[in-house]
Parts: C-alpha cells; structure tokens; sequence
C-alpha cells in the first residue's frame, strides 16, 4: 500500500471519526477555586501539588491548572447543580498575596466563563504548574 495513505489520508480519517464535543449550556450563578492544599491533606498519596515554594513564586507567564467549582442553572429543568473542572490559568502577574490571571480554555459546563476571563488565586489554589520542558 502507498505510504501517502498512511501520512495523508488516515490521520485525516481518524479525525473525522472523532465526535464532536458539545458544550453543554447551562448558565452560570457563581464560581468558586478549590483549595489543592485542603484536597492533598485528604489524600496526599493520590493527590500531588507542586511544592508550596514553587507555588508561591510563580512569575508573569507561568501557566497554572486550578480546579474551578461552579453553580450553574439548567434552563431546561429550571434547576441549579455544581460542576467541577480543572482549567488552565495564566499568571498575569502578583495581587498581594496572591496572584491575577487570564482563564486559558473554556469550560464544558457553561459558555458564560470564557478564555481571557479575570481570575485571581492564592498559591493553595494551584494543583500543577506547566512544565515546557516536561515534552
């Protein structure tokens, strides 16, 4: 067989295959950051965050995975549950003891948090750190 199928046309075909996720659109009432320190006391053999001093000196352009619980109401059933999801955050810079950041991706659950959202965070809030060099 052509090797031209194999670079070409396959990967095109396995794509295609894939579904197509749909977020879901529900409307947002309020978001909150877990707290990783709290979760990695409950189960520090299961849950690893980086170091507190790591943590604690991120810099400008550091990007962080924090754990975002949100309130969100189904318009369809006129009710209110709490989705739970990991986001990537990008350090913008220190806000006391604290840090502020721009929202990285956008959320499953809802359209109304969106990429480029405000968000500001202490060094409990943060699970892991990007590593470029980790590839």
């Amino acid at each position: 067989m052509n090797r031209w199928y194999f670079w070409v046309l396959a990967p095109a075909m396995i794509a295609a295959a894939r579904p197509v996720v749909k977020r879901r659109q529900f409307q947002l009432v309020s978001w909150e950051l877990d707290d990783g320190e709290q979760i990695h006391r409950e189960a520090p053999s299961t849950f690893w965050i980086p170091s507190e001093a790591r943590r604690a000196s991120l810099s400008k352009g550091d990007i962080v995975k924090l754990i975002f619980r949100m309130t969100v109401r189904d318009p369809a059933a006129d009710e209110e549950q709490v989705e739970v999801e990991r986001m990537w955050v990008v350090v913008e810079g220190r806000d006391g003891v604290g840090y502020r950041g721009a929202l990285d991706n956008d959320p499953y659950c809802t359209s109304d948090l969106i990429s480029g959202a405000a968000v500001v965070f202490e060094p409990r809030h943060v699970i892991q750190i990007y590593d470029d060099d980790a590839k």
